[in-house]
């Protein structure tokens, strides 16, 4: 039986002809598109724009190496921006010291990235570049330069007038700012020159005087940092300009002369509100009602003025004490509001006292009671025909023993229960040259009793009476041979 071979069948891509045919064609194009320079691959001319007229490297413009692509570009790299910096070596040493424009470009190592090439004989690399700059990244700011004083936009050209795009024309600053401001660019001019970059950074700020400078004479803190310079500095001067808010800063109407001129003493730069009231600076008590009793609110909680004064001008309405107190005593208020109205400051000066009423006419408030609240006498709001008698508020102590009646007053003073003296005491209150004794010093447990051996030792005592023939229990009668407490007066008796 005949057996027939099987053959391997290969693909003829990967045949020992093919590959050896790639090969070939590979070599072929790296070596001329390495001896050509990759003209055979150019994506456009290079442009022949030289606004500078410069010549760096022998070279005006880069059409001038439009055949040699390795000027610019590293084989299998792209763009190698150290051949760039070949030619521009004034971009190089910004971009190794640090200063400069191009020392501020996140992407300064990729030149391209800003300068693009291949867009023809024409095209200007730094016209385009300035088309899509960031201006913040030079020492001045577009911020308040988008648009002009007819708010028309601002370009480039308008400060940049001269070829050279990193030049600034100080007179199109000056041409600019004196149409707008004549008087105060004029005096501006003669103080301080022309050299408007010098200072100024077009923030309105100066570059030159920081914030730490104008602070040795004024900080300028909170609102104060956003104010434009002439509206401290009229007519373009800043020699002795104040430094008081009052220069500035009117008394509002709402302050009624009420608070002086010490702005600061309330306000913070951050803003006219909130404002926290200087009670060193201001008495409430002089507009008739004192805070004393209204610091904070029946839950504790701090008092503000827009508690009481709910409109723009400090006015106060006529409701609002009657609203407040009605949230803790509702029966009182109500009876009160009916009988009196809801005009408050008519009769209270808030300190629970009323303005409009002498009450020593009918009891004098003096000592304690000056600072006793009304509810302590004049109980459910009954003034009429409220007691004048000591007992209707305060019982009979049980130390008084039913002794003494009902006249407080005999020995006691409004100003405090402590020291009282009783005024008809038959025995001297100045016993043995010692000022007035307190009275429980003879009086040690009860008034209707008392001892004269808290001085007196009972046992030299006892035996300088039996000498007399006088012995117990006659002895514990003192009063009875001393009645005025001295020695003297029981020997002529």
């Amino acid at each position: 039986m005949k057996r027939h071979r099987l053959v391997e069948r290969q693909h003829p891509i990967f045949s020992p002809i093919a590959l050896a045919s790639a090969a070939i064609l590979i070599v072929g194009l790296s070596l001329y598109v390495t001896f050509t320079g990759g003209r055979a691959f150019n994506p456009g001319d290079l442009s022949a724009h030289n606004s500078s007229g410069q010549t760096l490297e022998g070279f005006t413009n880069h059409a001038e190496f439009q055949d040699n692509c390795n000027q610019c570009h590293a084989p299998f790299k792209g763009i190698d921006p150290t051949r760039c910096e070949s030619c521009h070596a004034s971009v190089g040493e910004q971009h190794r010291t640090g200063q400069g424009l191009h020392s501020r470009f996140d992407n300064v190592a990729r030149c391209a990235a800003c300068h693009q090439e291949h867009k023809g004989r024409a095209f200007d690399l730094t016209a385009a570049a300035i088309h899509d700059f960031d201006h913040s990244l030079t020492p001045f700011s577009l911020d308040k330069h988008e648009r002009d004083y007819a708010d028309a936009p601002l370009d480039c050209t308008t400060c940049h007038t001269s070829a050279v795009a990193a030049s600034v024309d100080v007179s199109a600053c000056l041409a600019c700012h004196k149409e707008a401001k004549p008087d105060f660019m004029t005096v501006h001019e003669d103080a301080f020159g022309q050299d408007c970059v010098a200072c100024h950074d077009g923030l309105d700020t100066l570059a030159a005087f920081t914030a730490a400078d104008h602070a040795e004479f004024f900080a300028l803190d909170g609102l104060h940092a956003d104010v434009a310079c002439e509206s401290c500095h009229d007519g373009g001067r800043f020699e002795e300009t104040p430094t008081d808010c009052f220069a500035c800063h009117a008394e509002p109407e709402r302050h009624r002369g009420l608070f002086g001129t010490d702005c600061a003493a309330c306000h913070a730069p951050t803003g006219w509100s909130p404002a926290t009231l200087d009670a060193a600076l201001f008495n409430h008590a002089d507009t008739g009602f004192s805070l004393a009793r209204h610091v904070t609110n029946f839950d504790q909680q701090p008092f503000s003025c827009a508690t009481c004064h709910t409109g723009a001008q400090f006015g106060f309405a006529e409701s609002q004490c009657a609203d407040c107190h009605a949230q803790v005593d509702i029966a009182f208020m109500t009876a009160h509001v009916a009988q009196f109205g809801v005009d408050c400051l008519q009769c209270h000066d808030g300190v629970d006292r009323m303005a409009n009423f002498d009450h020593a006419t009918i009891w004098p408030l003096e000592g304690r009671h000056a600072t006793a609240d009304c509810a302590g006498c004049h109980v459910d709001q009954v003034f009429a025909g409220t007691p004048h008698q000591c007992v209707a508020c305060h019982p009979e102590p049980t130390l008084h023993a039913g002794l003494f009646g009902l006249d407080c007053a005999a020995c006691h003073t409004p100003a405090a229960w402590r020291p009282a003296r009783l005024t008809n005491h038959t025995f001297p209150l100045n016993h043995g040259e010692q000022g007035e004794i307190p009275c429980a010093t003879c009086h040690t447990a009860t008034f209707d009793q008392y001892t004269c051996y808290t001085c007196h030792e009972r046992v030299e005592m006892a035996g300088k009476h039996q000498e007399e023939g006088i012995r117990a229990p006659e002895l514990e009668q003192c009063v009875q041979c001393h009645p005025t407490g001295t020695e003297d007066e029981a020997e002529s008796d």
